[in-house]
């Protein structure tokens, strides 16, 4: 199946003043953990039952592993290693960092080479029909909308901005925070789950 994509832009990349593109991706959601023991299952002579203690393992070496530093190796997948930050006091002399100042922030992986290779070869992209990209509104022609959506609603919540406006979750967000706190908006409902109302005293 192809991978879908789409196209999008940054303006003034670097300070340079240039446009740069770049492909986005829509990544599918992972397999579960039953998905995959099913998938394994079906495909070599392991039980779900082998395949669970097999994962569990492996968790538990590569916990072991990356604890003490070193590079985990899973053969013919690739390399996972810990990746790592300092938190350092503004002054602070090199040589008087101590090791509570140094956290574990990620764990990096490298795909074994031959294993990158293949998907490579397997992959093909379509590019997608749809997008995830909000639509460019000022807050003049937002404003508009949103008088006339809650003309004939009684409230609206951050789903409805995004369905209604073509709006992403996080663009949603923000234009909700600033119309309440601008006074457009009046926020109620519950803390998980809030909706907005049309500030009558506008």
């Amino acid at each position: 199946m192809s991978i879908k994509y789409e196209i999008q832009s940054i303006k003034n990349s670097q300070g340079t003043g240039e446009e740069r593109h770049f492909a986005r991706i829509f990544e599918q959601s992972p397999m579960s953990t039953q998905q995959l023991e099913s998938h394994i299952e079906a495909s070599c002579s392991l039980t779900k039952g082998d395949i669970e203690a097999t994962l569990s393992a492996l968790r538990e070496t590569m916990i072991r592993e990356l604890s003490q530093g070193n590079r985990f190796y899973i053969p013919s997948i690739g390399y996972f290693s810990l990746s790592v930050e300092t938190d350092m006091p503004e002054g602070r002399p090199i040589d008087k960092v101590r090791g509570d100042r140094i956290g574990v922030r990620n764990i990096k992986f490298r795909p074994d080479a031959a294993m990158l290779q293949e998907i490579k070869g397997n992959v093909s992209f379509e590019r997608a029909t749809f997008t995830t990209k909000s639509a460019n509104l000022t807050e003049e022609s937002l404003l508009a909308k949103l008088k006339e959506f809650l003309t004939a609603s009684n409230c609206i919540t951050r789903r409805d901005m995004e369905r209604e406006f073509g709006l992403r979750q996080s663009v949603a967000l923000k234009w909700l925070k600033h119309f309440t706190e601008t006074g457009v908006l009046t926020k109620g409902g519950a803390k998980n789950s809030p909706v907005y109302f049309w500030n009558s005293k506008q």
